[in-house]
């Protein structure tokens, strides 16, 4: 990997990084400003969120390069930088390991199926849609 790749793997994860927290603050201040009219589900709808964005956008990098459009350099920003800093297995899987020991199992079952189902079906659709597979 050129230093010129890594340099931009690691802005690309610092960025990433910072979109993922902007995100989960957005989502506490949206939980704390509607407490009294909700019933939290104890989901966290934040890292499901991240999570399959970042899938989406590894799948449309993988896409990209598949028809030529960008380099695997790009890939690499994108993907191990971009969506790598974007996205948490270790906050997945500790927020199932909370909801679990707090009895909360339908709602363990229920985030682990989504984050399966919809991050793999955002890499799917966003590859096929940037390789031109679906018109």
């Amino acid at each position: 990997m050129s230093p010129l790749v890594a340099l931009g793997v690691a802005l690309g994860a610092g960025a990433g990084a910072q979109a993922r927290y902007g995100v989960e603050v957005w989502h506490a201040r949206w939980r704390e400003r509607h407490a009294e009219t909700r019933r939290s589900t104890g989901m966290p709808w934040a890292t499901l969120a991240v999570n399959v964005a970042g899938s989406g956008l590894l799948g449309l990098a993988a896409g990209l390069v598949t028809r030529g459009t960008i380099s695997a350099a790009w890939l690499a920003v994108l993907g191990a930088g971009v969506a790598g800093g974007l996205t948490t297995f270790s906050t997945f899987t500790f927020n199932l390991l909370e909801l679990a020991r707090v009895g909360r199992w339908r709602a363990a079952l229920l985030d682990a199926s989504l984050s399966l189902v919809l991050g793999l079906a955002a890499a799917v659709a966003c590859y096929r849609l940037a390789a031109g597979l679906v018109a």
